[in-house]
């Protein structure tokens, strides 16, 4: 028999959330929509550019006494998604949070104009939904819960038959209302063996002193809960077996307010630290947005603790941010704290060097040497030496000589060349070749030059922007650093086409693209012409014998000029003229005879021109029926 021991309900209000600063917009934004620090960041920025948010980048927890909260919320009354609930809000009069810190250089987080629905799109529009929200509920009153706890007594089990039975349910929701509820929040501590947190549920009617007879259920599996439901004067118990699990792997959010707690970044480098580790392959990013330590990640943390424990540590970041708090109080001078940080790091550097051997012994051990694996492939241009090939991934050249890595690009097949150089100045570096696509379309490719792109080249294929003058070195060091992560899957020519190799085998602009038309470095006997942008080939004709490109430009477009010559008796020039000279661009007669296909087979692209093969037909009509780039 189970016996009702006590029965009591209390009323617990649920306080708003504090003003939202960087910190928790970019928890929030991790945690509810799945964005990452560095692009939630990014966004709420252009928000910010575009007038819709306040200025992102804050450590204020609270509004100033200067700040318009009605005005701000008038804004929002025209809003078909909250624009009721802040009408009633002004109605009742708003609440603002008693806690938080103004830092009094920028207020936290708030919207500063409305945004109609469907008038921002994708992350930037969860943005600011998210954002507005959290204004509204951060001035809105608390919600209230009903919590019921039951103890319940089965005389027969002695010491082990005391029992409890917890229970909420919401009274008033507040701002919980306006708020998704549970979507985000600060994280809880795990909870403790033996304890439950406290559901939202309801619980049946109980009084003091209530007798229910019992019946097992029988099976350990068929509840994960002890649950009591009155039936007449019977109930029922399962039997609810736990056990102890290992902490899982910190997500962005939790890693975030261990950063923020240790001192460990700002609020506006925080997201740069986690963007970084990621890009460095330090870390992965798995499902959940959970950060798993790779491999190199743990290695790395394991030498910097076996040299010197204080780089791996906050203790040494949290003591300088004190001495520079210190500064601003007046408790300390600025040149004392600066010249103890020189001396402190001048003598942890010099002792990470002295003892550098104890990281090598960690990642001997943990990696193969690349000198033992991999066969030699092309020579190095400064050594002349032969780079060892690492099938990766990522794919690679090693100079065991030097000990320098070439990183190479993924996504296509790397082959060796004829031995044959490359022509950028102070280069030298042999060529081999990159196949990417079905059919396959073949670039060169020089393993320098990949790895160091000029400015003056143009964008770097795989990446978003072109390089800046003056960063060139720390900018190829950051796309080194992601293509050794296996990053970048590169489906075009590896080089910008103002990359002088591949401007020596230009032969045409392609129209259909920002790209160019170079001439196949695998040459004859099948004569084609691939596209650098775009997944295009221009199969020449079965009569063509030899293609050459000349070192003579076009005066307009600026590219090189083609010897053909044709096969004996096959020729289609006046007379049986077997070799011409062909500006491929606007020679009409031999676009006529090309024949194009547009697509990758593994895209399952199908050529836009139709089927049709031989002149004017099908593939070979880009212009106007006839050729290619007519004029």
């Amino acid at each position: 028999v189970a016996k009702v021991i006590s029965v009591i309900t209390k009323d617990k209000n649920q306080g708003r959330p504090v003003p939202l600063n960087t910190v928790a917009l970019l928890k929030a934004c991790s945690k509810a929509l799945g964005i990452g620090p560095h692009s939630a960041l990014q966004m709420a920025e252009r928000l910010y550019l575009s007038g819709y948010l306040s200025y992102p980048r804050t450590e204020s927890t609270r509004y100033p006494k200067s700040f318009d909260i009605a005005s701000t919320l008038q804004d929002q009354l025209q809003d078909n998604r909250w624009g009721s609930y802040v009408r009633d809000l002004l109605r009742d009069g708003v609440n603002v949070a008693k806690g938080g810190v103004d830092m009094g250089d920028h207020p936290p987080i708030t919207p500063c104009r409305h945004a109609r629905a469907g008038e921002l799109t994708g992350d930037m529009a969860r943005v600011y939904d998210l954002v507005t929200r959290h204004f509204i509920a951060s001035v809105s009153h608390d919600a209230k819960w009903r919590s019921t706890t039951v103890k319940i007594s089965i005389e027969e089990l002695g010491e082990k038959g005391d029992f409890t039975i917890r229970g909420k349910t919401l009274i008033s929701p507040g701002f919980l209302a306006i708020m998704l509820h549970k979507q985000y929040g600060d994280e809880r501590e795990d909870v403790p063996f033996g304890e439950e947190e406290e559901e939202e549920k309801d619980l049946p009617e109980f009084k003091e002193g209530d007798m229910y007879g019992l019946f097992f259920s029988g099976s350990k599996k068929s509840g994960n809960k002890v649950s009591v439901a009155p039936a007449g004067k019977f109930c029922t118990l399962d039997i609810k077996e736990k056990m102890t699990t290992p902490p899982t792997y910190l997500t962005e959010s939790e890693l975030i307010s261990r950063m923020e707690k240790h001192g460990i970044g700002t609020d506006a480098s925080i997201s740069t630290h986690i963007e970084n580790i990621i890009k460095r392959y330090y870390v992965e990013l798995i499902p959940g947005r959970k950060l798993k330590p790779t491999k190199l990640g743990l290695v790395l943390a394991q030498g910097y603790h076996l040299i010197d424990n204080s780089l791996v540590l906050p203790t040494i970041r949290s003591d300088i941010e004190g001495q520079c708090n210190n500064i601003a109080k007046g408790l300390a001078e600025r040149d004392d704290v600066v010249r103890k940080a020189i001396d402190l790091f001048s003598a942890k550097f010099n002792y990470f060097v002295d003892n550098i051997s104890k990281m090598d012994v960690l990642f001997g051990s943990s990696f193969a040497k690349l000198q033992d694996v991999g066969k030699p492939f092309t020579r190095c241009g400064f050594t002349r030496r032969y780079l060892q090939f690492i099938t990766g991934p990522p794919p690679r050249l090693y100079n065991k000589t030097t000990e320098t890595v070439y990183v190479l690009p993924i996504g296509g097949e790397i082959k060796q060349w004829t031995g044959r150089n490359c022509p950028v100045e102070g280069c030298n570096f042999e060529l081999c070749l990159y196949s990417v696509g079905a059919p396959p379309r073949t670039f060169p490719l020089c393993p320098n030059c990949f790895n160091n792109s000029k400015p003056e080249w143009g964008r770097v294929p795989g990446e978003d922007t072109t390089t800046t003058p003056g960063d060139e070195e720390d900018e190829n060091k950051e796309r080194n650093i992601r293509r050794m992560a296996g990053k970048n899957m590169i489906r075009e020519c590896p080089h910008p086409d103002k990359m002088p190799l591949i401007e020596e085998m230009t032969v045409s602009p392609d129209p259909e693209s920002n790209g160019v038309l170079i001439l196949d470095p695998h040459l004859g006997p099948k004569w084609r012409l691939v596209s650098t942008r775009e997944p295009t080939i221009v199969h020449m004709p079965k009569s063509v014998e030899k293609v050459t490109v000349l070192n003579a430009k076009d005066e307009v477009l600026g590219c090189r000029m083609m010897s053909i010559e044709f096969k004996e008796g096959e020729s289609p020039l006046e007379g049986g003229k077997k070799k011409y000279t062909s500006c491929f661009a606007n020679d009409e007669m031999l676009q006529g005879l090309v024949r194009i296909h547009h697509g990758d087979e593994r895209m399952k692209a199908s050529s836009r021109g139709g089927r049709g093969r031989g002149r004017g037909g099908g593939r070979g009509g880009r212009g106007g029926g006839r050729g290619r780039g007519r004029r």
